[in-house]
């Protein structure tokens, strides 16, 4: 999450209604390798529940890495991915390329960094589309020198594939100083109901732990007071994709997410994890997931003046 030039954040409040500011606290989550299972008491299943939808359309837990601060790019991936193999209607989707999204991100916005908002990716998307993860491949590091550039082929191919580009909707808008609201989870709920995940930053654990609720492994969470004091047990943070949900008070805030990790599959069970709605309700900062069809050939937009 880094600094927008002036007119790029009056830009994107207009066009989006997302108005990020800078972050000096955020770093990046490095990834975790722990396995670990849900055993799901009668009752408390989930509600929806798109794992299985996910791997029908044979998009795989990939992993950002730790020398790469994508964790926003790897989530905004995945909603477009998801979307795009879906409307193939056959099994075996496309895997897209991060590396691809996080070139055309910086492009748009005139950065040479490694991840950020969701709206740079947004931007990016729309401005250069997404090509496939075969035809420009992750790298293991980022070089703001020497950054992974695609050839014009790509990009050629990367519009052809998104003649419409997939407009988004913002669930909530970038505020880290407080989480989802009751009306924002709801929208998120409904989203995921409706067959479409949500990608989200959230806070994330310095040292990662899981408290099991009904059988579920639901990330261990602190109040906000906790953070204000020096070696706080979690930090901004990490993006996830939310790709499930039970509502039930057996869990804190009244239920859980099922969320899509960009860790590999050694993360949580083959790459996903839980988190409360009290989590989300407190730590949760900002949210889109891409509209509901039908949509319309995107339009130019008028510069500002």
């Amino acid at each position: 999450m880094y600094k927008f030039l002036a007119s790029l954040l009056a830009w994107t409040f207009l066009f989006t209604g997302v108005a990020p500011a800078a972050s000096a606290g955020w770093r990046p989550a490095v990834p975790i390798l722990r396995v670990f299972n849900e055993h799901f008491v009668s009752g408390l299943a989930p509600e929806v529940d798109l794992r299985a939808e996910i791997t029908h359309r044979g998009l795989r837990v990939r992993n950002q890495g730790s020398n790469r601060g994508t964790c926003t790019v790897f989530a905004t991936t995945f909603l477009i991915e998801y979307q795009k193999a879906g409307m193939l209607g056959a099994r075996g989707g496309r895997n897209l390329s991060e590396e691809y999204l996080n070139w055309a991100g910086n492009k748009a916005t005139g950065e040479d960094s490694d991840g950020g908002f969701f709206t740079k990716f947004m931007s990016g998307y729309h401005a250069w589309g997404i090509a496939t993860a075969r035809e420009m491949s992750y790298r293991a590091a980022y070089d703001p020198q020497h950054p992974a550039t695609p050839n014009k082929a790509t990009i050629a191919a990367a519009q052809a594939m998104f003649p419409v580009k997939y407009p988004f909707t913002v669930v909530k808008v970038w505020d880290n100083t407080r989480g989802m609201t009751a009306a924002e989870l709801q929208n998120a709920l409904a989203i995921l109901r409706s067959g479409r995940p949500v990608a989200t930053g959230i806070w994330w654990l310095n040292t990662f732990a899981t408290v099991t609720v009904g059988g579920v492994p639901l990330l261990k969470d602190y109040p906000r007071s906790a953070n204000s004091v020096p070696n706080p047990p979690m930090f901004d943070g990490h993006s996830i994709d939310l790709v499930g949900f039970r509502e039930s008070h057996a869990f804190p805030g009244g239920g859980y997410f099922i969320f899509r990790n960009s860790f590999g599959p050694s993360f949580g069970n083959k790459g996903y994890g839980f988190v409360s709605f009290q989590y989300m309700r407190t730590y949760a900062n900002d949210a889109i997931a891409i509209s509901a069809p039908p949509w319309h050939p995107s339009r130019p937009r008028t510069p500002l003046k």
